[in-house]
């Protein structure tokens, strides 16, 4: 009697780990969205010093397990040897959701913000999301659209670094919306020519030089 209660209190003490998954969301300024798939893509953005230090760069990878590895790099770079690999994990903080991301090294200008090598940085989630996404506006201006075809933008559009929030990818158009800093929401559809490419620099077959592993995503 005395070892099957030793064991259900075991099972009950590690039940918040075994519970962690991966899900889309908000963790606290770091957005994450899973796909179907497990296919992940990330964004995380952060200054101090009155935007004076920055830190920068996105994340992609494959989330089948409780450690997965993960590929970061400042979006727009396709240069492979600029990519820094990484470990991603679903935690819990305080009985929340949470993700911890620990890279090899660190980013330009992370060590001033926000360190992920000698210190893995753990996020809480604040707003579970049903996106399937994230990307990151490239152009210098990307309108948005009521439907998926070029006829018609509207008045509303993005700049450079905007992160959008992906719910749907259809024939060049991903339908996705924009939370401004002031928390207004903005949806509708943009084409995807006005985006930064999801895929890791490290996909790119044969990249001279290139010592990191295509993830699974490739």
């Amino acid at each position: 009697m005395h070892k099957r209660l030793l064991v259900w209190l075991m099972t009950l003490a590690a039940w918040p780990c075994l519970a962690a998954e991966m899900v889309s969301g908000d963790y606290g300024g770091f957005l994450v969205g899973v796909d179907r798939n497990g296919y992940l893509t990330g964004y995380f953005e952060r200054s101090t010093g009155r935007g004076q230090f920055s830190c920068i760069f996105f994340v992609s990878g494959k989330a089948a397990g409780s450690a997965d590895r993960v590929n970061t790099w400042f979006p727009g770079d396709r240069d492979p040897q600029a990519v820094i690999r990484g470990v991603i994990e679903p935690v819990t903080s305080d009985r929340k959701p949470a993700v911890r991301l620990t890279l090899d090294e660190e980013h330009g200008g992370c060590w001033n913000v926000q360190r992920f090598a000698s210190d893995p940085s753990t996020f809480a989630l604040t707003e579970r999301g049903s996106w399937e996404a994230v990307r990151i506006i490239a152009a210098k201006k990307a309108y948005f659209h009521d439907d998926p075809s070029r006829a018609k933008p509207r008045k509303a559009y993005l700049v450079t670094g905007d992160a959008l929030r992906v719910f749907e990818t259809r024939d060049g158009w991903v339908r996705a919306e924009y939370v401004g800093p002031d928390n207004r929401r903005t949806r509708g559809w943009v084409s995807e020519r006005d985006l930064f490419s999801a895929k890791s620099p490290s996909c790119a077959r044969g990249a001279p030089g290139s010592t990191v592993t295509p993830h699974a995503g490739c």
